[in-house]
């Protein structure tokens, strides 16, 4: 029953990630087609950005009123509810907005729980293969569901897509629906349960180390982002724009990649677990470093899909040690101060590593690497606090 109701899990948000990105290409198109404005386009990932953070604050709150399954199927009818506005009435630009901030707002209360019911619906033991098979799912949602929006943008044209988008949507809060599971938490105020979630932080040694971790290397993700990686192929390897899409792919086979070696190892111990963090961090800093130095286009492709294999056994054993440091009622909050955290990281990151990347792209993935390295440097210099104390 337990591997049942995670298979429903996983397969209901699988539905919801699909539908989130074909509703964002959908969306793209009619917003290009009444305005070609890329600084209107540029709103929507801010929008989504900002509306997420915004929600990670309420989630304690839900918590402590709802069970976690409650609240995952009412976030998705939330959600669905506010893509039908699209069909009901011809929305102007500035509702089109106000839509995206609010499903991005709902799908913020869905991703701690999500991360927090999966230890509740497999053994220990299973839990950083199950959690390599979201990832896996994920990053292969990422990587086709652009190039699937726009074929079927051609082939139905976008309102097509968003109704597909609405029925994605509503089939997921079925499966969600099916998933049995029994959480018990403990009440408190209002202004307790906002607190609740760094104080676990603060307890937990392993949890501090953790997000130190994940502030530094968040600091560090800006340098993806695309503008300053399409800096990079235009000015540093001299190629054209179809690099820029080579390089990000190379990165992306590489995250399944390292979803996939995870899921045929069998790695149960903490310290095994911490070590690949740890060692995971080092080289993808290392390789992110010498991405920055390189001009051999061939050369960039091979380290960024080594920095992709990297990354993802990192980041996967990482989200495995936080789900099982913490009692289990209390994981959405501690996952839900981790978003806030890493949403406010990558936006600062974006802006910092923009500055830099505006006088020296070169410098920016030299700043990048950096953090990581020391990202990686303090996992393994505090390893024996993290896991022991």
């Amino acid at each position: 029953m337990k591997n049942r109701s995670a298979l429903f899990l996983w397969v209901g948000q699988s539905q919801a990630n699909l539908a989130d990105v074909l509703y964002i290409v959908a969306l793209i198109s009619i917003l290009y087609a009444r305005n070609s404005s890329p600084v209107l386009l540029s709103c929507i990932p801010f929008t989504i950005t900002t509306a997420k953070f915004l929600s990670s604050f309420t989630v304690p709150f839900l918590i402590d009123r709802y069970k976690v399954k409650r609240i995952l199927v009412v976030s998705q009818l939330l959600k669905t509810s506010v893509l039908s506005m699209f069909f009901l009435w011809d929305l102007p630009l500035i509702g089109m907005l106000c839509c995206v901030a609010l499903i991005a707002f709902f799908d913020g209360w869905a991703a701690p729980v999500q991360s927090s019911m999966l230890p509740h619906l497999v053994d220990k033991e299973k839990l950083l293969r199950w959690n390599s098979t979201f990832n896996v799912t994920d990053q292969t949602i990422q990587i086709a569901a652009y190039p699937l929006g726009s074929f079927l943008i051609i082939s139905w044209n976008a309102t097509g897509l968003l109704w597909l988008s609405f029925s994605l949507f509503s089939l997921s809060i079925v499966f969600m629906q099916a998933v049995r599971i029994h959480v018990h938490s403990s009440k408190m105020n209002q202004k307790q349960g906002l607190k609740e979630g760094w104080k676990l932080i603060w307890h937990y040694p392993r949890l501090r180390v953790l997000l130190v971790m994940e502030v530094l290397e968040g600091m560090a993700a800006g340098v993806w982002a695309s503008a300053i990686v399409y800096v990079f192929v235009k000015e540093v390897l001299n190629k054209n724009e179809a690099w820029w899409g080579y390089i990000n792919s190379s990165f992306f086979i590489g995250t399944l990649l390292g979803g996939f070696v995870l899921l045929k190892l069998s790695v149960e111990q903490e310290k095994s677990l911490y070590r690949i963090v740890a060692l995971g961090s080092l080289l993808s800093g290392f390789f992110t470093l010498l991405f920055g130095v390189t001009s051999v286009p061939l050369l960039s492709l091979l380290i960024s899909f080594a920095i992709g294999i990297a990354l993802q056994m990192s980041a996967t054993c990482s989200y495995t040690l936080t789900q099982t440091a913490v009692p289990l009622e209390m994981l959405p909050k501690v996952f839900s101060a981790t978003l806030s955290v890493s949403y406010v990281t990558f936006g600062l990151s974006v802006l910092l590593l923009g500055a830099i990347a505006s006088l020296d792209v070169t410098a920016a993935f030299l700043t990048a690497g950096g953090l990581i390295v020391i990202s990686g440097c303090v996992g393994l210099l505090l390893r024996n606090y993290a896991l022991y104390k």
